[in-house]
């Protein structure tokens, strides 16, 4: 909101699941939030915690359900981004798997001197099965 909020939220819900033996890899490619040549510094590739004040913009996700699990940095309770790494893998399993439900949340701080517009970014999950 443009007021803030402090209490997390779902973003959405990813829902992978496959017969594969070998599992699946998902990935997430995009870029940090833009609006027009201005940016808000993707945190990077080190699990880190919310700083109100500073300029982040970070990811983390959750797994429920299946065998799927999150992958490092992604899956501790802090937040992480890694731009300079992308695409970059968020969960995997490593054997076939029922439904694994994966819950995105996303960190956007900005600092005082944060240039005024209107920030977006565009993410794109991939989901390869592993034959």
């Amino acid at each position: 909101t443009f007021a803030g909020q402090s209490t997390e939220v779902e973003a959405h819900n990813i829902i992978v699941g496959t017969n594969a033996s070998n599992g699946y890899t998902m990935t997430v490619n995009g870029n940090t939030l833009t609006s027009g040549g201005n940016t808000i510094s993707a945190i990077g590739n080190t699990n880190s915690a919310s700083s109100v004040g500073t300029e982040q913009f970070g990811l983390r996700m959750s797994a429920t359900g299946g065998v799927g699990a999150v992958v490092v940095p992604y899956a501790a309770s802090g937040f992480a981004f890694n731009t300079g790494g992308l695409p970059d893998q968020v969960a995997t399993s490593t054997s076939a798997s029922a439904n694994t439900t994966y819950s995105a949340r996303y960190l956007a701080n900005i600092t005082s001197s944060t240039e005024a517009g209107a920030y977006t970014a565009t993410l794109t999950y991939v989901a390869t099965a592993n034959f």
